[in-house]
């Protein structure tokens, strides 16, 4: 009679090590498909206008019919919807220089900053030159159109940093040295804001021999943005299991906030599983996220399946 074979040890060694190998796989970032962070520039349509603007008066250009400057300076309030969701601010600083029935802004020498809680984005506005202006000037009034591009800027913790783009400008301004002064500006073009993406990593625990024995486990599903862009308005709109047997129990959907890049924030999603089976019990949660860009434009939703491996035993 043949002696029994006791089991070799390498066998429970592999054993270990492919679970070792399902648990770090769930810990590790499962990103949305390639081509997320490369969306349709952002409309820019602003229009604003006031009767508080401050007009100084200096030396025009060095040579040519533009013989004075008259500096406009002033801000205007910008609804939310505007320039974001929030409330912003338009400034504006227009040197203009002028020579009757001609002026000009020359070579980005204006400027319009627009600002919220988020950052700032300053735009350099361009119109013609003192050898070639292209703007009207009746003696009172300048009025006309011209250019504008994004000025660079790569401030830290600035939401609109690394932000391109350009378009065309309208502008009437009162040239009168003094307070008071009407003023309106119209900017239209487009904007490459940088974007979010989403990535996602998963820890499950069953958080207490209750849950344990009722098969309830909690998946604290990290959503990290590994864009160069801040992310706003991020939801985890749904974690649907996609096997038999897994019952999501939800909460979904939940409001996440905003992301800035690097970043990541937790989300905690309850299942049913397994039953009495939890040796090998694993499955794939189909994530869904929404967000949106700095300027709560480009909203759509970013699909991540996650590899959920449940936990043997009830302690974390």
């Amino acid at each position: 009679m043949r002696a029994t074979t006791a089991p070799r040890p390498r066998s429970a060694l592999r054993r270990t090590a492919v679970v070792l190998a399902a648990l770090l796989a769930g810990l590790a970032p499962t990103a949305a498909p390639a081509g997320a962070a490369g969306r349709a520039p952002d409309p820019l349509n602003v229009s604003a206008s006031s009767v508080t603007g401050v007009v100084t008066g200096s030396a025009g250009c060095p040579t040519g019919p533009l013989t004075d400057t008259r500096l406009t300076t002033g801000g205007a309030a910008l609804n939310p919807g505007v320039f974001s969701s929030l409330a912003s601010q338009l400034n504006v600083s227009l040197p203009f220089r002028v020579g009757a029935p001609s002026a000009a802004l020359p070579a980005g020498e204006g400027q319009a900053v627009l600002s919220n809680a988020r950052g700032s984005l300053t735009l350099a506005l361009t119109a013609g030159s003192c050898g070639s202006p292209t703007l009207t000037y009746n003696g009172t009034t300048v009025s006309g159109t011209g250019t504008w591009t994004v000025a660079p800027d790569s401030t830290p913790g600035n939401a609109y940093r690394g932000t391109g783009g350009s378009g065309t400008f309208m502008v009437t301004s009162d040239a009168t040295p003094g307070t008071g002064r009407a003023w309106s500006l119209s900017l239209h073009g487009s904007l490459n804001v940088l974007q979010p993406q989403v990535a996602v990593t998963q820890r499950a625990y069953w958080g207490g021999i209750g849950n344990y024995l009722s098969r309830t486990l909690s998946v604290e599903f990290r959503i990290r943005n590994t864009g160069p862009g801040d992310a706003f308005g991020v939801e985890l709109t749904d974690a649907l299991p996609t096997e038999p047997g897994i019952t999501r129990l939800g909460p979904v959907p939940q409001a996440v906030g905003a992301i800035p890049a690097g970043g990541s924030a937790p989300v905690v999603v309850r299942y049913r599983v397994c039953g009495l089976a939890v040796v090998g019990c694993r499955f794939t949660a189909a994530t869904r996220t929404f967000l949106t860009d700095a300027l709560d434009a480009n909203g759509h939703t970013e699909a991540v399946p996650v590899s959920v491996q449940v936990p043997l035993t009830p302690v974390p």
